[in-house]
């Protein structure tokens, strides 16, 4: 590794883009865009939750409303995989779909709180996962994008821009004298 390389990966904890990404591929996994498109899955109620990837040993329960047969508006969605529970969110749904303010909390500890659009990730959010590592700020599409701070499990940050999901550098102290 060179020398420039390494201060680098110095400056920014283990290339945030890096645990970004693979606690995003948890997320997306339970979570991902346009699943109505892709599947539904119905509760003992008959209430529709879209799901990428229907299986026969899943099964998910919603003690929110059921408006027109989607499960909308506030409640706590729990998906269960052979009886063991998996994936729980606490929060709006819109026909089906996680939209609105939520919490989304995988098996392993991980956790996203923030806003959703269309099943992904979108706005102001917090996510945290097992090892202590966090990502704090904006998210488009499913991904950091926008200024935030990423912070890896032995405490180092990495405060600034981010684009699809990578960091592009600290956030420019002079933003307000160059308009």
């Amino acid at each position: 590794m060179t020398g420039r390389k390494a201060s680098a990966q110095a400056r920014h904890p283990s290339r945030p883009g890096r645990l970004a990404r693979l606690a995003l591929l948890c997320l997306i996994g339970t979570a991902p865009s346009a699943w109505a498109q892709q599947g539904w899955i119905t509760d003992a109620k008959g209430c529709k939750i879209a799901n990428p990837n229907p299986r026969p040993t899943e099964s998910v329960t919603w003690n929110g409303a059921c408006v027109d047969g989607f499960a909308d508006g506030q409640g706590v969605m729990q998906w269960y995989s052979d009886s063991t529970p998996g994936p729980r969110y606490e929060g709006n749904l819109k026909r089906g779909v996680i939209s609105g303010r939520g919490k989304l909390t995988l098996p392993d500890g991980s956790m996203y709180d923030g806003e959703w659009s269309d099943g992904k990730q979108q706005g102001t959010g917090t996510l945290t996962t097992p090892d202590g590592g966090s990502y704090q700020g904006e998210w488009r599409n499913g991904e950091p994008d926008g200024r935030g701070t990423m912070r890896d499990a032995s405490g180092k940050t990495a405060t600034g821009n981010w684009r699809q999901g990578r960091y592009i550098g600290p956030e420019d102290k002079d933003t307000d004298n160059n308009k």
